[in-house]
């Protein structure tokens, strides 16, 4: 079983619910709840955002790749070489992604540069090279690595994100919130994908924040456009 063959479903619904306009987490959110099982017990699947066999990850992000099946081609590979997003909505939705792979099961894959949104079209140009200057990015880049950074400390802390089951607690087109449950630990999820700011019920208690430290009230919680928290 060719390995990107078989999760490419699973990366087109979730570039298809965060990314692009209308896409609906309800949508995403059953259609993981079906495929959870799908290969067998015991199976432990690659997840991923971006290979070397698409257009870099942020061109999707961004809308300006609209057909999220899209793959390499001659057209976006030799003769489109995009730009580096300077807005931050792009960011900030490759963000959302990543917090869906990463307090899901299966082995995330990060292709290098995604962590910071690096530009590109199809192959060859989603190979360019990578910058380690942080003076040369901008500050979007800087933030959306410092969120992929914390959501993988979170993955590597608390194993229940990777190897638990998922609840989902409520969703709708724009929000999901779901609980990791295993592992003797609850770790909730709450996502906002919207361009706007948007409602969402949390469980009771309080709760400690994974990714920014702190606590967070349950109850009624506003989450800003384009966010998400990791909480227990």
């Amino acid at each position: 079983l060719d390995l990107e063959t078989a999760t490419e479903a699973d990366y087109a619904r979730l570039c298809e619910a965060v990314f692009q306009e209308g896409g609906n987490l309800g949508f995403l959110s059953g259609f993981m709840d079906s495929n959870d099982a799908y290969y067998g017990p015991g199976s432990i699947m690659s997840t991923w955002i971006g290979n070397h066999d698409i257009p870099r990850a942020i061109h999707y992000a961004s809308r300006e790749i609209t057909n999220c099946r899209e793959g390499s081609s001659p057209g976006n590979g030799w003769d489109w070489v995009p730009s580096q997003p300077t807005d931050a909505a792009p960011y900030e939705r490759l963000g959302v992604a990543f917090a869906v792979l990463m307090t899901n099961g299966g082995v995330p894959l990060i292709y290098y540069g995604d962590e910071i949104g690096l530009a590109g079209g199809g192959d060859p140009d989603n190979r360019r090279m990578m910058e380690w200057d942080d003076g040369e990015l901008n500050t979007h880049q800087l933030a959306l690595r410092e969120n992929v950074r914390a959501l993988a400390q979170a993955r590597g802390a608390n194993p229940v994100l990777g190897r638990g089951r998922r609840v989902t607690l409520e969703v709708t087109e724009h929000t999901w919130v779901y609980q990791r449950v295993g592992c003797d630990d609850t770790v909730t999820v709450a996502i906002n994908k919207a361009d706007d700011a948007n409602t969402v019920t949390l469980p009771a208690g309080d709760h400690e924040d994974l990714l920014n430290g702190g606590t967070v009230s349950g109850g009624a919680v506003s989450l800003p456009a384009r966010s998400f928290l990791v909480l227990r």
